[in-house]
């Protein structure tokens, strides 16, 4: 299943990995993922790039600091499903 997310992002105060890694763990809390087993990074002039692999799905995000970002979050098949 694919999802999109479109969230603001707060001002960095912090090296630019942990700032990337405290976002992508609030979208894993967020749709369940689970956790990270790796990310890769890229920039092009102000706007930056990641695709994370999860254990329960991928993430394509692409944000500014301190302004916007969006993510697409593909969660994997075959889980059971949970009701709340």
């Amino acid at each position: 299943m694919r999802r999109l997310y479109a969230f603001t992002t707060p001002k960095r105060r912090e090296p630019i990995r942990d700032y990337e890694l405290r976002m992508l763990r609030g979208i894993s809390e967020k749709f369940e993922l689970g956790d990270i087993i790796e990310y890769a990074r890229w920039d092009d002039e102000d706007i930056r790039y990641i695709e994370a692999v999860f254990e329960g799905g991928k993430v394509k995000m692409r944000y500014k600091e301190g302004k916007e970002g969006i993510a697409e979050i593909k969660t994997r098949r075959g889980e059971p499903l949970r009701f709340r």
